[in-house]
């Protein structure tokens, strides 16, 4: 029998020097003898390799970097990345480009690294089977591993290892030369020994996601670019929820681009409408929870912590709001950054989720009350600190003055995203705290406020920090808020407006003997 074909007669299976046939008990010595009693006759394939998706596009400089290694006689690499990145669908792509290099075999095969991850002896015998049909594999796993060595020593066979949980699983599965692997994961790890340093994905270029967006819905390829961006901008460019979109735009022909990012612009609502119904492999909320539902309990807990950080945030930061010292902050961050759920960027460090595994994780976290009042109390105050200390450091002039701008430039958008929440206008568990915060917001920062916002911008806090005060019967407060919104009215013209307001604060100077407020 020639060493490519596959036996499917229950009889003997010669493979070079693998001899499989009846009777006996397997031996290594010079060749690899085991007997097997006879069992009926199984097909199996030794191509499972599926075909790329159809609506495929890009990633051309990553495919030109994994095929690199191939052409430089490397024959293990690996693909990285978070859920939906699209890891399996370039992973097939490459495989199909190596067809020519692999007569021998094709094997794809799931390792289930994201739910019950399989052994290194079961995915062993799943991907021997095929090479010895109708035969039972040797039970040791010493025979396993030499049968399995031994018979990819001497075919040109390329494995597919799917969805692999971490380096140990990987690692009794590298085949030897000339058969060689691709390994996908949503873990981040290397084998350096065996050469395998997987290339971490990111999410698709503008152009990319607009050519995929239009490959999934033909319907609507002529939609102008400016739809189409908005859209992506949802789907944070993400591979998955892009096909999603389209799928959804194919079977809803009442939705238009434009009205579908409409209804995404709802992050509390952006996960539940980016599944197709009866599609287990098109929900984005469930790739999601396949890796957070990974993580051993106490890391969801500070997963879900993460959802309270709304745009890029820094290692003390994180310390803060988990209320743990910087070394437990960073063990943590860097199990988060190993399993795909955080990029970092910048120097220093800056981090960051993705916008859809936020939207995730802020929803995880809203499902345990107290757990997210707490993190927003903590998170609101570690940034009403951090703002006041920017004020501060304008207010020393000089150098300092651009470097504070820069500081408020990254502490705004968790500034403004705290005062949303503490106001209601965010559905937030309420806080005891919330007005004394909004109280003291615009007053803590009043220069680079008044410096990066327009008085349109700056009079809703405003008119929040005057209501809060009068909640709490803080008359100096008060009287300071109107001060300073007959300031910001008296800057747009609105004189009597601003008077109004300032007549009001004068009232409360006179009461309280604040003679400086009254000057």
């Amino acid at each position: 029998m020639n060493k490519n074909q596959v036996n499917t007669n229950g009889g003997a299976y010669i493979a070079g020097n693998v001899n499989v046939e009846g009777g006996g008990d397997f031996v290594a010595r010079d060749k690899i003898t085991y007997q097997l009693p006879p069992e009926p006759p199984t097909v199996f394939s030794l191509f499972t390799i599926p075909r790329p998706p159809g609506d495929f596009v890009g990633r051309e400089e990553e495919l030109a970097q994994l095929l690199a290694h191939f052409d430089r006689g490397t024959l293990i690499t690996g693909v990285t990345g978070g859920a939906g990145i699209g890891k399996t669908a370039l992973a097939r792509v490459l495989a199909e480009r190596l067809t020519e290099r692999f007569p021998d075999a094709r094997l794809a095969l799931d390792l289930r690294g994201t739910t019950t991850p399989l052994t290194t002896a079961e995915a062993q015998r799943a991907l021997l089977q095929p090479f010895y049909p109708g035969v039972k594999l040797p039970d040791a796993p010493a025979q396993l591993e030499g049968l399995y060595r031994q018979t990819f020593a001497q075919h040109h066979a390329l494995l597919l290892l799917d969805n692999a949980k971490d380096a140990a699983q990987v690692r009794s599965l590298l085949p030897p030369a000339p058969s060689a692997a691709i390994v996908t994961s949503r873990a981040r790890f290397s084998l350096s020994s065996q050469g395998l340093h997987p290339l971490r994905l990111n999410v698709l270029a503008w152009e990319e996601a607009r050519t995929l967006l239009r490959a999934s819905a033909p319907r609507l390829r002529e939609t102008p670019d400016a739809e189409w961006d908005e859209l992506a901008k949802r789907c944070g460019r993400l591979p998955l929820a892009l096909r999603v979109v389209a799928a959804l735009l194919e079977v809803r022909p009442d939705w238009t681009p434009v009205s579908l990012a409409a209804k995404l612009r709802d992050e509390r609502r952006r996960l539940e409408l980016l599944c197709v119904p009866g599609d287990p492999d098109l929900n984005v909320k469930a790739a999601l929870g396949l890796s957070y539902n990974a993580l051993p309990p106490a890391l969801q807990g500070r997963f879900r912590a993460l959802g309270i950080f709304p745009a890029p945030f820094d290692l003390a930061a994180v310390a803060a709001v988990w209320d743990v010292g910087t070394g437990d902050a960073d063990a943590a961050l860097g199990e988060f950054l190993h399993r795909n759920l955080l990029d970092v960027t910048g120097d220093p460090a800056q981090y960051a989720l993705h916008d859809l595994t936020r939207c995730y994780a802020q929803a995880r976290l809203l499902e345990h009350e107290a757990e997210a009042r707490t993190m927003l109390e903590r998170h609101a105050r570690r940034y009403l600190r951090a703002g006041s200390a920017a004020n501060d450091l304008y207010l020393q002039g000089g150098e300092h003055i651009t470097v504070a701008l820069a500081r408020f430039g990254w502490l705004w958008p968790h500034l403004h995203a705290a005062w949303e929440r503490l106001t209601g206008a965010q559905e937030w568990p309420s806080c005891e705290s919330a007005d004394r915060w909004l109280s003291d917001f615009p007053g803590r920062m009043t220069y680079l406020l008044g410096l990066t916002l327009p008085p349109r911008e700056r009079i809703p806090l405003l008119e929040s920090a005057l209501a809060a005060a009068r909640r709490l019967g803080d008359r100096n407060a008060e009287g300071v808020h109107l001060g300073n919104l007959g300031l910001a009215y008296a800057v747009l013209g609105e004189v009597r407006r601003a008077i109004a307001y300032h007549e009001q604060a004068l009232e409360i100077a006179r009461e309280i003997g604040d003679r400086r407020g009254e000057g």
